[in-house]
């Protein structure tokens, strides 16, 4: 598994990175979050899902992050989060904590990911939902602008990214349930490159420079003729935990 120091990448990512549209909207309602419950985001970065939860329900919310920089950054939303530094496979909450243990684009760092289910499955409370957002095969394939202009991150992506199918049989092997798989998928107009150039991707710094800068120049070529339309999907994978 490729480590990136994101420390270094906090900036860019508060720069540039927002929920994804309708991904909350769906682990909430799925979920059943409200403000009695509580939620637990693994691997939080700068908090933007964890504290769009919070906006949305008023729950009781908690973030465990590795990078200090990256939640510096966190600590400046304006929702009440408890966020604490910690690594996904080090998860030491009390058993049954929660309702909800999240990831977003995250599971793709842990090397082990049985070691992590098996700590979310025990912080859940009986019934509770576990979910990790990743991307399938598929979706990095057809990412469209980053495939298109940048297809050395396919291979890239690939390398690092689990499997959909070893990821549920982790799931199913740390005690979870009712595995489900939902996309979550929209579409935008792209007026400038500049997420790109600030590589706020953490794949961008897995191709060569050469590569990165050629993709530049055709993706500012062709958005200097007009917007281009882009598209986000997301791989959002449940387990639950029985009661």
């Amino acid at each position: 598994m490729t480590t990136l120091n994101y420390d270094d990448l906090a900036t860019e990512y508060a720069r540039h990175r927002r929920t994804y549209p309708g991904l909350i909207e769906h682990l909430v309602r799925r979920a059943g979050v409200t403000a009695e419950h509580s939620v637990l985001e693994v691997g939080c970065g700068t908090a933007n899902h964890i504290a769009a939860v919070r906006r949305e329900t008023g729950a009781s919310c908690f973030g465990v992050e590795p990078s200090e920089q990256m939640l510096s950054v966190a600590r400046t939303h304006p929702e009440d989060l408890d966020l604490r530094q910690g690594y996904a496979q080090e998860l030491d909450f009390p058993e049954g904590s929660f309702d909800l243990v999240m990831s977003v684009d995250m599971i793709h760092y842990v090397a082990e990911p049985l070691e992590y289910f098996k700590r979310a499955f025990a912080a859940l409370k009986p019934g509770g939902h576990f979910v990790t957002v990743t991307d399938s095969d598929w979706i990095i394939r057809n990412r469209v602008p980053m495939a298109r202009y940048f297809p050395g991150t396919i291979d890239a992506e690939a390398g690092r990214y689990h499997p959909i199918p070893r990821l549920a049989g982790d799931l199913a092997l740390a005690g979870f349930v009712d595995l489900h798989e939902h996309v979550v998928e929209s579409e935008y107009e792209l007026t400038d490159s500049s997420r790109f150039r600030d590589k706020s991707y953490s794949c961008l710094h897995l191709i060569g420079e050469d590569e990165f800068a050629r993709g530049l120049a055709a993706l500012d070529a062709d958005l200097a003729r007009g917007p281009l339309t882009a598209n986000l999907r997301s791989l959002v994978l449940w387990g639950r935990r029985p009661q």
